[in-house]
Formats: structure tokens, C-alpha cells, sequence
């Protein structure tokens, strides 16, 4: 059987341990879902939907279409916020944009730093 996890992973060119610490499973556990040797159980098919953005039914195989009208409408949705952080940063000033930066960057070393312990 086809395994559209395994394609769509390798098409962001990631391996299975990133992709389980994005979706919070092990990489065993990724290992064995695109080998077929262990189910896909409902919370992590919409996990692995979700980081993927496409639809549960395309990631089992019953339609060819990646994405739905729901999830259409929540992309439409997350690009219309990406786009007023985007307006919000570029009417900053040029020290407040680089203060920016270096804030987003300590968050992201904290979440990282938070999610190894």
C-alpha cells in the first residue's frame, strides 16, 4: 500500500525523527506507520493532517485530493494573520525589526529548550 506519510515527509526532505517531534510520538513509532506495521490511530492521523496540511482522507489513501474546503478555509485563514504580522513588522522601524528577530529567536530557543527536558 502507498505510504503518503513516508511521501510527504521525504518531500520536505525530513526524516521520521523530525517528523515524530513535531507530531510528539517517537521516531519507532513513525518508522513503523509508514512500514504498515502498526495502525495510524486517530490522533495522530490529525496531528500528521495538521502538520501536513492535508486532508485524513488523502493521508489514508481515499482520495487523491490533498487538501479540503476546511482545510482551504483555515490556510485562507492562517495566510491572512501571516500577512498582518508581516504588515505589522514591516511598519516598524529598522531597530525595532532586528529587536524583533532576536525576541523570536529567544522564544524559539525556549520552546526548543522546553520541549528536550
Amino acid at each position: 500500500m502507498e505510504n503518503r506519510i513516508r511521501a510527504l515527509r521525504e518531500e520536505r526532505g525530513m526524516n521520521q525523527d523530525t517528523l515524530a517531534g513535531f507530531v510528539g510520538v517517537s521516531q519507532q513509532k513513525i518508522s513503523r506507520v509508514e512500514r504498515n506495521t502498526e495502525t495510524l490511530g486517530i490522533d495522530l492521523l490529525i496531528e500528521i493532517s495538521d502538520y501536513f496540511h492535508v486532508t485524513t482522507d488523502y493521508l489514508l489513501c481515499l482520495s487523491k485530493e490533498r487538501h479540503g474546503s476546511a482545510q482551504e478555509a483555515r490556510l485562507r485563514s492562517k495566510m491572512t494573520e501571516y500577512q498582518e504580522l508581516v504588515d505589522a513588522y514591516e511598519s516598524l522601524g529598522e531597530e525595532s525589526r532586528q529587536l524583533v528577530l532576536k525576541l523570536m529567536r529567544a522564544l524559539k530557543k525556549i520552546e526548543l529548550e522546553e520541549t528536550e527536558d
